[in-house]
């Protein structure tokens, strides 16, 4: 196992959604269940950044040693103060950067990104499309995080060093944000995930 954080964000309302995502069912759990099994696969410690039912998602993971739960009080003001709280707790040299609401990356993904590591931000793209997970430096992750004025962390990301990289994983671009897109997801098979999406 790499020695490398993986910060995942999980506090949002879920308001496209109408229901809270995090812990809709999927395989035989929820789907941050997965969201962070998959990122474990690889990385050796989980930065689980929280706001909205976080006692829920406490207590759910408080007792794995390798998941450090960060509450962002200030959720509700976007996603970019999730990402900032979760930047403060990183103390490996890379990390990577994704949220709960993707429930598909696997270790090839992660391992693929690993190996096109450098001093910027990995930002990996399927046909142009940009995903998920972001792979960079601590240090760029926290000058980053320090963009508030900027709309998003993309944003503060592409205001520094940064690279596009592309990718033949469409999961990464398999995040869920609508009753619509849960449904999809659910009904493809194993083959088509690796189909266009």
């Amino acid at each position: 196992m790499t020695q490398i954080d993986c910060v995942i964000t999980a506090a949002g309302l879920s308001s496209r959604m109408g229901q809270w995502k995090m812990i809709l069912p999927w395989q035989d759990g929820i789907m941050l269940d997965a969201s962070i099994k998959n990122a474990r696969g690889f990385c050796s410690r989980i930065i689980l950044v929280t706001g909205f039912r976080h006692q829920e998602l406490a207590q759910r993971y408080i007792h794995d040693a390798q998941i450090k739960i960060v509450y962002n009080p200030d959720y509700q003001s976007g996603l970019f103060t999730s990402v900032q709280a979760g930047a403060a707790h990183v103390q490996t040299e890379y990390c990577f950067l994704t949220h709960g609401d993707l429930p598909c990356l696997d270790y090839a993904i992660f391992n693929t990104l690993w190996h096109l590591r450098g001093d910027y931000a990995l930002m990996p793209h399927y046909q142009g499309k940009p995903g998920h997970p972001i792979l960079l430096p601590r240090q760029r992750l926290l000058q980053a995080s320090r963009l508030s004025h900027l709309r998003s962390m993309r944003e503060a990301l592409m205001a520094g060093e940064y690279r596009v990289c592309e990718i033949n994983h469409p999961e990464i671009i398999f995040d869920i944000d609508t009753p619509e897109d849960f449904i999809s997801l659910q009904n493809k098979t194993p083959d088509q995930l690796n189909d266009n999406p």
